[in-house]
């Protein structure tokens, strides 16, 4: 019996999240076939390439393939979150000569159902096999214009390269590889690198897939927000994901209290990744915080303003590592915002309360920084505002 070839990618610091995802694939695939799992890389300590390798089994070898040679000449504009590493799916058909089609998948994953049904589905003489990407309203999101203006492709023909069936035949054949690494030196407009480059190429030679084999996170973080009132249409939601993809600059590890990602911990609590996983989060909260507060202890007293992802994000972390004592924690709409691990006040009782420091928990930029000109204004010496980001 031939195995399934199933493929990764990874660099030394995504260690420990590629190995949740192999395991929770290993977890659900089926004992009356073979997998073989490859993971690519160029650089990695031989600690992590036994921990990796080690958790093959009977039915699931797992090896650790070094690409060195094939991408050290690669030029890639690496964008935002995203390393290097996510291009290394462009070698997989040099990389696999003796397969004519093969699985691809992200480290950012969990998988939920037997990928041999994946590796099962008939896409044809296509390059790909895809689930649609996610992209907001037309009219306001970032990655729509770029789909329309920059690849300037047709929005329906958009997929999300996290899950791949790869036709590795067809790639060879029509040189996909070889164009994509062509439009990723010639360009540096392409913010999602080999997605964006695998958009143009394949664009007219994809078979569309369920979604719930990639069941993108993106989704559902509206969801995350508890003032949120909306709906997720029933095109949107997914009732039995297969593959839960993680996609994004938000991860399960450093959010833990967003929906699904129980499914991450639940996968990472079963493997050698675990502590590390755990100290990691841990270690990445506590630099944050001293990064943002000083040399903080214990006798400091904050205030915080603002309650909305990030504000409960910052709150979370102060009380779990007890680095300095919330004060106070207040928000323009705070009476719609009383279920949290604190009472979140009106905005009038910070100018009553007594704070070394006042933390405005705001990404956006542009609405943090009115808030500090509200602050200077009401008399709060500017030494004692912080902003993130």
């Amino acid at each position: 019996m031939k195995a399934i070839p199933i493929v990764f990618a990874t660099d030394e610091n995504y260690v420990p999240y590629c190995g949740v995802a192999v395991s929770s694939l290993i977890m659900n695939a089926s004992s009356e076939k073979q997998y073989e799992v490859a993971i690519l890389y160029d650089k990695l300590s031989f600690q992590s390439i036994y921990r990796l390798e080690q958790l093959s089994t009977e039915h699931v070898y797992v090896r650790c393939v070094c690409v060195h040679e094939q991408v050290k000449e690669m030029k890639v504009q690496e964008y935002s979150h995203l390393t290097i590493a996510s291009a290394y799916r462009l070698v997989i058909p040099e990389i696999f000569k003796d397969y004519d089609k093969a699985i691809y998948l992200d480290s950012d994953i969990v998988v939920e159902a037997d990928v041999a049904k994946l590796y099962g589905i008939d896409i044809g003489d296509n390059f790909l096999g895809a689930v649609h990407g996610y992209f907001k309203e037309p009219n306001s999101d970032f990655l729509y214009k770029h789909i329309t203006e920059t690849l300037k492709i047709d929005e329906s023909h958009f997929f999300n390269a996290g899950i791949l069936v790869m036709n590795l035949k067809a790639f060879r054949e029509n040189q996909v590889t070889e164009k994509c690494l062509s439009l990723l030196a010639e360009r540096n407009d392409l913010c999602f690198m080999d997605q964006c480059a695998l958009n143009i190429v394949c664009e007219g030679k994809v078979e569309f897939l369920p979604k719930r084999w990639n069941y993108e996170w993106l989704f559902l973080l509206p969801l995350t927000d508890p003032s949120f009132c909306g709906e997720i249409s029933e095109s949107e939601f997914c009732k039995d994901p297969a593959i839960v993809h993680y996609d994004g600059m938000h991860k399960p590890w450093d959010y833990p209290e967003w929906i699904l990602a129980d499914r991450f911990w639940f996968y990472a609590r079963q493997t050698i990744f675990y502590e590390e996983i755990l100290c990691t989060a841990q270690l990445q909260c506590a630099g944050e915080l001293i990064k943002l507060f000083g040399a903080a202890n214990k006798c400091r007293d904050i205030a915080v303003y603002g309650a909305g992802n990030a504000g409960r994000r910052y709150v979370s972390k102060i009380l779990s590592l007890k680095l300095c004592r919330i004060v106070v924690w207040v928000d323009q709409n705070y009476a719609e915002k009383q279920e949290y691990q604190l009472p979140v006040e009106n905005v009038e009782l910070l100018y009553q309360s007594q704070f070394n420091r006042v933390l405005i928990a705001i990404e956006d930029r542009s609405v943090s920084n009115e808030v500090k000109e509200m602050l200077l204004k009401r008399g709060i010496d500017e030494e004692k505002i912080i902003q993130i980001g």
